[in-house]
């Protein structure tokens, strides 16, 4: 009898900046507010938050793949109308403080 190795499947959480053009901050709630949990296969949404600085909005996500990160961010993110910039930070804890 054989024993077979489990493997988890890792997923990643990604945090995405996401600059805007002038007065455009209210044509993105719209289209961030009909995102599922799941916009595309691979891809769970956690969080949206309005930051300020040099950056409007951020969210926060997990994907199972750097590719479908990639997807999510280039295909529906960056094709909302306004949207100029983003920047895409994948992240890696180092510790947990909600145990």
């Amino acid at each position: 009898m054989s024993v077979g190795v489990v493997m988890e499947k890792t997923v990643q959480k990604y945090l995405v900046m996401i600059k805007l053009s002038p007065n455009m901050a209210a044509k993105l709630y719209e289209p961030l507010m009909e995102f599922g949990e799941s916009p595309i296969e691979g891809v769970k949404l956690e969080e949206a938050y309005q930051v300020f600085g040099e950056w409007d909005f951020a969210i926060l996500f997990q994907a199972d793949t750097n590719a479908n990160a990639l997807h999510f961010v280039g295909d529906r993110i960056r094709l909302i109308e306004g949207v100029l910039e983003t920047f895409t930070i994948p992240l890696a804890p180092i510790k947990n403080y909600r145990k």
